[in-house]
């Protein structure tokens, strides 16, 4: 480096000290606007009655504070209760001003665990060396009724105690009417210190009549607290400290019935309803080794089983009935249309039109190949099965009278917990609060119970309770063991049902898979099936890739394998091939956080 650049370097480096000097210079505690301490902290009180009998306190308070004479404070903070004994003290600010009688500006907006904070000062000025502050308020129902004594007490401490600043000098004058002194029984009480402290400090008689009490050296975070014993009854107590069972105890078991009744009356009531729809059959189950060509397996799900795996069992069904074959993929079965005019039902036409739209006898689908428009034709095939148990019969819906009338009922005893504790609360009682807020849940959760059960219910007509117990019959049928089912076909009813020896057997067998599917079945019968091939040296012609003791394997994953794979949506312009994604690294996924 050169002399000339080497010169200009320093010539900088000079002038950012000279900027930064004060700055570094300013001592740390600056930055505390708690470093300060009071000159002189005087207060006058008087208690009297207003003309309920309650107590009634007015304060004026003569803060002096010594600020530094460096920009620091804008003010000074003044905490002061709003809460004693469980009572409301409706605290009032009458006027902040300052030593000339000035108003000052004050935000005492803020309020944290019963204490309101004023915030005295002009935010936009400096508060330099000593500065007055006088803060006239007036509070209620200072005075309490102690538990241990038949007494009433006003036990008040003049000064915050959790103060940060000590106090030079501290006086108070305690003035009270003249019915309130003629109340006393006892020599008042006056103790200083920190929190918990016995020490006793002199209460001097004032010249016109009250107290008055002087500190000099007052430490940050000691106080002084004075303790007037008067006659019980000489003043109305708050009524948040009169306790009232009908607002602090009674809406309990109202709340209580409200919630019951919201939680067990839809679920009982909408319990009944559905059950009753079931009941509405004959009664009877009986073994059935057939289903009639009126239920195919996507309408038999809406009834009874589970429709999660209604569009499988559909495609083993028109698969059974030679409409169409089922082959191995790769990963999953191809299917291949071999008759579409085998549609022994209107859902089953349907079903084969969602499977190949106007296709051609034997094109192929291929399950494993994406395609969001075949998810989208089984959905409406869903759809239509839903509403065609309606048309035929088969389901109906109606509204829970009991579930509506029951909910109806807890919301009636939830908002009469509401309206027993309001009183209460109005005057700030805390149990009446607590009672308030537990009615004012029962009573919204009582609401939703009765919007839950507004709404009809799906429910089973007597003809699809009918129904439903024939499938049941021949879910009963599947169970049974291979003789029992034998014997039932070689009974006289089972006779009728057969035309050419045990051939049919497996025609009937194979017709049970799909249903065997809707209850869960499939692998149990699957083995069945598999014994009955082997038994007849048959292969099914349904199914290209029957193996013999793999079939029921096969059987048991088919629900998941003839589900088709919807298309994968492409959001990302970038690859995330060959290592070079990351998590993130896709679009959508929007955005979360705050500021």
């Amino acid at each position: 480096m050169t002399a000339r650049p080497r010169a200009r370097l320093l010539a900088l480096l000079g002038a950012l000290a000279l900027v930064l000097a004060p700055l570094l210079a300013a001592p740390a505690a600056h930055a505390d606007t708690n470093d300060f301490s009071y000159a002189s902290w005087d207060a006058q009180y008087r208690l009297g009655r207003d003309a309920d009998g309650r107590a009634a306190l007015e304060v004026t308070e003569t803060l002096v504070a010594d600020f530094p004479e460096f920009d620091q404070n804008h003010g000074i903070l003044r905490g002061l209760p709003t809460w004693y004994d469980g009572a409301p003290l409706r605290l009032h600010i009458v006027s902040i001003t300052d030593g000339a009688g000035k108003a000052l500006p004050y935000d005492d907006s803020e309020t944290d665990n019963g204490i309101r904070q004023l915030k005295i000062g002009d935010p936009d000025v400096f508060a330099h060396g000593r500065t007055t502050y006088v803060i006239r308020y007036t509070m209620r129902d200072v005075v309490h009724r102690p538990t241990d004594r038949p007494i009433d007490e006003w036990y008040w401490n003049l000064l915050p105690l959790s103060s940060q600043q000590p106090i030079a000098h501290f006086s108070a004058a305690l003035s009270f009417a003249p019915e309130v002194g003629a109340a006393m029984i006892a020599e008042p009480s006056c103790y200083a210190g920190p929190p918990g402290s016995t020490t006793p400090c002199p209460l001097s008689p004032a010249a016109g009549g009250g107290f008055a009490v002087s500190q000099d050296d007052v430490p940050a975070g000691s106080g002084v607290t004075v303790s007037f014993p008067m006659k019980a009854g000489t003043f109305a107590q708050a009524p948040a400290r009169e306790p009232d069972p009908m607002t602090d105890v009674a809406p309990y078991p109202l709340a209580g019935l409200a919630a019951l009744l919201a939680i067990g009356g839809p679920f009982l009531g909408i319990g009944l309803l559905r059950r009753k729809g079931r009941r509405s059959g004959r009664g009877i189950v009986v073994a059935q080794y057939d289903v009639p060509d009126g239920l195919p397996p996507v309408l038999a799900a809406e009834v009874e089983g589970r429709k999660s795996a209604a569009d499988s069992a559909e495609i083993v069904h028109l698969a059974v009935r030679k409409a169409i074959r089922i082959s191995d993929g790769a990963s999953k079965p191809v299917l291949e249309l071999v008759d579409p005019s085998i549609a022994p039902d209107a859902l089953d036409a349907e079903a084969l039109g969602a499977l190949f739209p106007g296709s051609p006898v034997g094109t192929t689908l291929h399950l494993e190949v994406p395609d969001d428009a075949l998810v989208t034709r089984l959905k409406a095939l869903s759809g239509s099965a839903h509403v065609a148990a309606f048309d035929r019969g088969l389901l109906t819906r109606r509204r829970s009278v009991l579930a509506v009338v029951l909910s109806a009922i807890g919301l009636a005893a939830g908002l009469g917990a509401v309206a027993l504790a309001v009183p209460g609360m109005v005057v700030g009682r805390p149990a009446a609060i607590a009672t308030f807020v537990v009615g004012i849940v029962a009573s919204v959760v009582a609401l939703v119970a009765v919007l839950v059960s507004l709404p009809r219910r799906t429910v089973l007509t007597p003809h699809g309770a009918e129904t439903r117990e024939y499938l049941l019959g021949v879910q009963e049928y599947i169970r049974l063991a291979e003789a029992d089912r034998i014997r039932m076909l070689q009974s006289y009813r089972g006779a009728e049902r057969r035309a050419d020896g045990r051939a049919d057997v497996i025609v009937l067998y194979e017709r049970l898979l799909p249903y065997a599917m809707l209850f869960g079945l499939e692998r149990e019968w699957g083995q069945v099936l598999a014994v009955q091939y082997e038994r007849d040296h048959i292969t099914p012609g349904w199914y290209y890739g029957y193996t013999g003791a793999s079939f029921a394997n096969s059987l048991s994953g088919m629900n998941s394998s003839l589900s088709p794979t919807p298309t994968p949506s492409a959001s990302s312009s970038s690859s995330g091939s060959f290592g070079g994604g990351f998590s993130g690294g896709g679009g959508g996924g929007g955005s979360s956080g705050g500021w």
